[in-house]
C-alpha cells in the first residue's frame, strides 16, 4: 500500500488505483476504478468514515483492480488516517466491540475537537488518541534529517514528512483495531503534548497573536501563527481566545492565519466547538463560493476556498490575497 499526502495533481501516480480520502486534491477527477467518498460536499457526513461503506471483506479487496493501490489525501490528520485504516481493515475486525465507535470518536475529535453525545464515553480516549498520533511527527522529522524550524522545509520535505506520517499513523490504528498494539495515547504518549496546550495558549496571548474583529453579531476570533515555525494545535488558540473573551460575546466562526507554502498567506476558517451557534454553521452553503469569488477578483488564477460544513480554508497551491477584515465581512 502506498500513501501520499499532496496538493499537487501531477504528483498523483497514474499507474495506481487511487483512493482519495478526507478532501480532494485540486483538479483531481476519479477514473472509473478510483474510489472517492467526498464528505466535504454540501450535505456530506461530519466525518469521512461515515461516508464509506462497511466492507464485505476489505474495501481494498472489494474494489480491487490489477493496479497497486495508493491512498491519497491533501492534508494528513486523524480523520484521514481513520479512513485509511477503514479501507484496509477486514470486516471481522470492524464488527468487533467498539472498534467502529473508537474510529468514529477519533475522527470526530480530530475534525470537531469534540465527540457527539452517543460517543461521550470515548471523549477522553479520542482526545488522547488524536494527540498521541501527533507526537510521532518529531521522530519522523529527525529520521528525515529535517530542520527543527519548519519554515525552512521545502515542498518536497513537507510531502515526504506528511506521507510518512499518514502511513505510520494509519498503520498504528490498523494494528490497534486488530488487537496487535495499544491505541494511540493509551500508553501516555499524549500526556506531555496535552500539558503543552496551556503554555501554547499563554504564548499566543503574550505575543498578541490573538485578536478580535468586531461585527454586528459579535467578535470573530483571529489567530496569527505566522513566524512561529512549529505546529500549534487549534485547541491552544481556542483556550487562549475564550480566556480573553466571554464566549457569549464571540461568534462561532474563527480564522487562523499561516504562511502559505508558496509564500504569502493561507487561512483556515474554523469554529469554536463549544459555541451554541456552531451546529448551525455551514460554510458549504455559499460562504466558500463568496470567498472564492473575492479571491478571483484579486487573482484570476487563484484556487478556490473549500472544505466542509464547519472548517475549510483558502487554496492549497495559491496564497490568499484577502485580508482578515475582508474575510470576516464575507462570512457575516
Amino acid at each position: 500500500m502506498r500513501y501520499l499526502v499532496t496538493t499537487n495533481l501531477s504528483h498523483i501516480p497514474k499507474d495506481h488505483q487511487i483512493i482519495m480520502v478526507d478532501g480532494t486534491v485540486p483538479g483531481w477527477q476519479p477514473r472509473s476504478d478510483d474510489l472517492h467518498w467526498d464528505h466535504h460536499r454540501s450535505g456530506g457526513a461530519d466525518i469521512q468514515i461515515d461516508e464509506m461503506p462497511m466492507p464485505k471483506t476489505k474495501l481494498v479487496e472489494d474494489f480491487a483492480t490489477t493496479q497497486p493501490t495508493c491512498i491519497v489525501t491533501p492534508q494528513v490528520d486523524a480523520d484521514a488516517c481513520c479512513a485509511g485504516a477503514w479501507v484496509q481493515l477486514p470486516r471481522e475486525v470492524l464488527v468487533r466491540s467498539q472498534v467502529v465507535d473508537r474510529l468514529r470518536a477519533i475522527a470526530w475529535d480530530c475534525d470537531h475537537l469534540m465527540v457527539p453525545e452517543e460517543l461521550n464515553h470515548l471523549a477522553e480516549f479520542a482526545l488522547k488518541a488524536v494527540a498521541g498520533m501527533k507526537t510521532i511527527g518529531s521522530a519522523i522529522a529527525t529520521e528525515l534529517q529535517l530542520s527543527p524550524d519548519r519554515q525552512t522545509w521545502t515542498p518536497e520535505d513537507w510531502e515526504r514528512y506528511m506521507s510518512i506520517s499518514f502511513q505510520r499513523s494509519t498503520e498504528w490504528l490498523i494494528a490497534a483495531a486488530a488487537g496487535d498494539r495499544t491505541w494511540p495515547g493509551e500508553q501516555g504518549e499524549a500526556d506531555a503534548y496535552l500539558k503543552g496546550l496551556e503554555s501554547d495558549a499563554q504564548q499566543l496571548i503574550a505575543q498578541e497573536r490573538i485578536r478580535l474583529i468586531l461585527t454586528s453579531r459579535g467578535f470573530v476570533g483571529v489567530c496569527n501563527l505566522k513566524g512561529i515555525g512549529r505546529y500549534i494545535d487549534p485547541r491552544a488558540f481556542y483556550q487562549g481566545l475564550t480566556s480573553i473573551a466571554d464566549i457569549q460575546s464571540l461568534r462561532p466562526e474563527t480564522l487562523v492565519i499561516r504562511e502559505h507554502k508558496n509564500g504569502g498567506t493561507q487561512y483556515t476558517l474554523g469554529c469554536l466547538p463549544a459555541h451554541p451557534q456552531t451546529p448551525k454553521l455551514d460554510y458549504t452553503s455559499g460562504i466558500f463560493e463568496r470567498l472564492t469569488q473575492a479571491e478571483l477578483i484579486k487573482n484570476p488564477h487563484a484556487e478556490g476556498w473549500g472544505g466542509r460544513r464547519t472548517v475549510g480554508g483558502s487554496g492549497w497551491n495559491t496564497p490568499s490575497q484577502l485580508i482578515p477584515e475582508e474575510i470576516v465581512e464575507l462570512i457575516s
